[in-house]
């Protein structure tokens, strides 16, 4: 086999992210009673997206994305003052209980594994609450290694956050292709950190970091006729 380690993203590569933040925020604001349009979920959404990309290239940290995320939400668009991590707290604990899986992830991790990958994930995101959310879908038995950006204290696409993760695993890099949704996140960081990438590109979202994954995929069984066909290019 061409590679021996196959590393997944999970929000939005395995489990489906859009409906697990409309369940979330959802029941979040339903709790306080708190007006939630349609308009106002979208601003959420691309506020929310700007700051994970500002945690990615390293302008702030998890702590302060944790802070900010509701508090300056609220105040800007409803006029509230609230607890920043208090309320995230609680948004989080929504988020936990959402587990939708994305259109074929476990038959695909079940091939995978009888053709004797090994399956890894490594996750911008809380230990506790993607264990959690992987044991909820039914799909963590699948993986030898689970790694998050809270243990290795650092987010993808930083190179420490694949060290720490390399320094878990056995497989080098050289053995090792990522597959994953995010171009900021998983394909610049594979790449970064020179190793093969699988964008799975299923949002239909433009390339426009200039980024160069070995293949770019729809859906899952684009995926394993990859895998059927030992990952080469000319097929």
């Amino acid at each position: 086999m061409k590679y021996k380690q196959i590393i997944f993203d999970v929000d939005d590569t395995l489990i489906d992210f859009a409906v697990t933040e409309d369940f979330a925020l959802h029941s979040l604001f339903n709790s306080h009673n708190w007006p939630l349009s349609n308009e106002l979920q979208r601003r959420y959404h691309s506020y929310n997206q700007g700051l994970w990309r500002d945690l990615e290239k390293g302008r702030i940290n998890y702590e302060q994305l944790s802070e900010m995320t509701f508090h300056d939400f609220l105040k800007n668009n409803l006029g509230i003052e609230v607890d920043g991590k208090q309320i995230m707290d609680e948004y989080r604990s929504f988020f936990g209980e959402a587990h939708q899986l994305l259109p074929g992830v476990e038959d695909t991790l079940i091939y995978a594994k009888k053709a004797g990958y090994k399956l890894t994930i490594l996750s911008n995101g809380e230990k506790y609450m993607q264990r959690h959310r992987l044991e909820l879908a039914g799909i963590k038995k699948y993986f030898d290694l689970i790694v998050t950006s809270e243990e290795a204290h650092y987010s993808k696409p930083d190179v420490h956050a694949f060290d720490y993760f390399f320094s878990r695993t056995e497989i080098g890099p050289t053995e090792t292709i990522f597959f994953g949704d995010g171009l900021q996140s998983d394909i610049l960081g594979a790449e970064k950190y020179g190793f093969d990438s699988i964008w799975y590109n299923h949002r239909h979202r433009e390339n426009n970091l200039n980024l160069h994954p070995l293949f770019e995929v729809e859906n899952y069984p684009q995926f394993v006729k990859l895998m059927q066909n030992d990952f080469k290019k000319n097929y």
